[in-house]
């Protein structure tokens, strides 16, 4: 377990690099071209789709954990679309409305796998305190080498994108494949 454990600290190095050169610069510019309704409701329908998918997890987290493979895969295609309308006609106001959509209802259910995953990754207290603590610096450090790269580098907006796919992809790889050898090792349990 130790080994996906640091597998999940690397994605977070990884994702976390990719996401910190490109977010904070994709929001800038679609808030530009959205109205303050705009950003309220993507406030509200994050935070209602928080509670409702944290608390329809903490009920039936076991059974929808069976169907995690297919979230992954579904935000990956989902993220593909998204990305790829805007880099083709550069229309911020519909990435902006489809990605609340895409955080709202498919991200929110694959954070909350996510905490699952973790937990049967670090199965005790203290391997979960210690992934923690690790998950915290590395993100601490990633977002500061991420967020300087992208300041020095001044890069474009339609790279910008990119980067922040190719950082979700990767995500949804290690967590793709963590979440296969989970299942190996639970198989492998059960024909002892």
């Amino acid at each position: 377990m130790k080994k996906l454990s640091n597998l999940m600290l690397l994605s977070n190095l990884i994702c976390t690099l990719f996401y910190s050169m490109s977010y904070p610069y994709i929001y800038a510019e679609t808030i530009k071209v959205v109205s303050r309704q705009y950003i309220s409701i993507e406030q509200i329908i994050s935070c209602i789709g928080i509670v409702v998918f944290s608390t329809v997890w903490n009920k039936y987290g076991d059974k929808l954990f069976k169907h995690y493979k297919q979230i992954l895969v579904l935000e990956v295609i989902m993220d593909i679309i998204l990305f790829g309308h805007v880099l083709i006609t550069g229309n911020l106001k519909f990435y902006f409305l489809f990605n609340i959509i895409v955080y709202a209802v498919v991200t929110k259910n694959l954070s909350c796998a996510r905490i699952k995953m973790k937990a049967k990754v670090n199965p005790t207290e203290q391997l979960r305190e210690t992934y923690d603590n690790n998950s915290n610096s590395i993100y601490a450090l990633a977002t500061l080498f991420g967020t300087g790269i992208a300041l020095l580098c001044n890069i474009p907006l339609n790279i910008l994108f990119i980067l922040a796919l190719v950082g979700g992809v990767v995500d949804n790889f290690f967590d793709l494949y963590i979440f296969n050898k989970l299942q190996t090792i639970k198989r492998g349990c059960k024909n002892e």
